[in-house]
C-alpha cells in the first residue's frame, strides 16, 4: 500500500452492538466499492467486516482474516496486511444478519505460506485462500 497512514479509529459504535453494513460504511466514510470485507476510501483501509461463514476465526484473539483468491481480494489482503494502527472490526455471525462491532484491532502479522493456507481450507464454502492476516485487539 502506498499510503500506510494511520486510519481514524473513531467509529461512533458500541462494542457488542449490531449495525447494518451501510451504517458502518457511512460512519467510516468508506467508498461504495468492493471488496466489502474492507471499508476503504481512496485506497486506505478504514475498517474490516468479516462474515463468520468465510472467516470462522474472526472473533478469536488473535483474529484471523482469511483472504480469498478471486478478483481484487488478494490485492486488498496485501493492503490490509500492511496497514498500521487500529482498525474497527465488525463480525456478521449469520448470513444476512447485523454486523457486530467487536472493537479496535491492529494487524500483527500475515502469512501466504501454502501449508498454512491449506490448513484453513473448508470445502465447500472455503476453497481458496490467498493470505491470512492476523489481528489483535487493541
Amino acid at each position: 500500500m502506498s499510503d500506510n497512514s494511520t486510519p481514524s479509529p473513531s467509529p461512533a459504535h458500541i462494542v457488542g452492538e449490531g449495525y447494518d453494513f451501510q451504517a458502518i460504511r457511512t460512519s467510516l466514510n468508506g467508498n461504495n466499492a468492493p471488496p466489502h470485507f474492507v471499508i476503504h476510501e481512496l485506497g486506505v483501509i478504514k475498517g474490516v467486516c468479516l462474515g463468520l461463514m468465510w472467516n470462522p476465526l474472526a472473533e478469536s484473539d488473535p483474529c484471523e482474516v482469511w483472504v480469498g483468491k478471486k478478483g481484487d481480494l488478494p490485492k486488498w489482503g496485501a493492503k490490509l496486511a500492511e496497514t498500521k494502527g487500529p482498525l474497527p472490526v465488525y463480525v456478521r455471525r449469520e448470513e444476512g444478519g447485523k454486523w457486530f462491532f467487536i472493537g479496535l484491532h491492529e494487524v500483527t502479522g500475515t502469512t501466504v505460506e501454502s501449508a498454512e493456507l491449506w490448513r484453513r481450507i473448508k470445502p465447500p464454502t472455503i476453497t481458496g485462500i490467498s493470505r491470512v492476516v492476523f489481528m489483535k485487539r487493541c
